[in-house]
């Protein structure tokens, strides 16, 4: 090292260190760039354009091939199991893609079917169905829903609707 700010090469010629920091912020600066690669930059288009041009291919193919949706496709049944153990069942032809407005569809068909709840963090919390109150923070209580009698996994919202499935609401007690 020389005087300060100053930074000697092998062969000994003197460049301060500042200059030298500066040709190796524009030589990366530069390269990110491409301006001194502009090969690499014809590859990367030509990539690009093509890629853009597969995603367009396929999409084109998904619509047109997807199967059609036909009114009143899907079969299915809902079920309500009451606090005295009562189960009403409600059957609907939908093509609805989630519960939710499957349940939307029974309360505009005049099937007698009514539900309201509270939407939150993790989507719809039913808390009325048929007039029946199940508020886990006010009664202890809450309307679990079973799919094929098995518990489900999503809340009303995001539970897709499949032919066939039955989905049941039943009053269900805390412990």
């Amino acid at each position: 090292m020389g005087t300060k700010g100053h930074v000697l090469c092998r062969k000994g010629c003197g460049k301060t260190l500042e200059y030298i920091l500066k040709i190796v912020y524009y030589r990366l600066v530069c390269q990110k760039r491409g301006v001194f690669n502009m090969k690499n930059n014809k590859k990367i288009i030509i990539g690009a354009v093509i890629l853009v041009a597969l995603i367009a291919v396929f999409a084109c193919v998904y619509k047109f091939n997807k199967p059609a949706t036909k009114a009143g496709s899907k079969d299915v049944v809902i079920a309500v199991t009451g606090s005295d153990g009562q189960t009403t069942s409600y059957n609907l032809s939908t093509d609805a893609e989630y519960l939710i407005q499957a349940m939307d569809e029974l309360v505009e068909n005049g099937s007698g079917f009514t539900y309201s709840g509270t939407d939150g963090e993790y989507g719809m919390m039913v808390e009325y169905i048929n007039d029946e109150k199940a508020i886990y923070a006010e009664d202890n209580a809450f309307w679990a829903l079973y799919v094929n009698g098995e518990y489900g996994q999503y809340g009303a919202d995001q539970q897709p609707v499949t032919s066939g499935d039955e989905y049941t609401w039943t009053y269900e007690k805390a412990q």
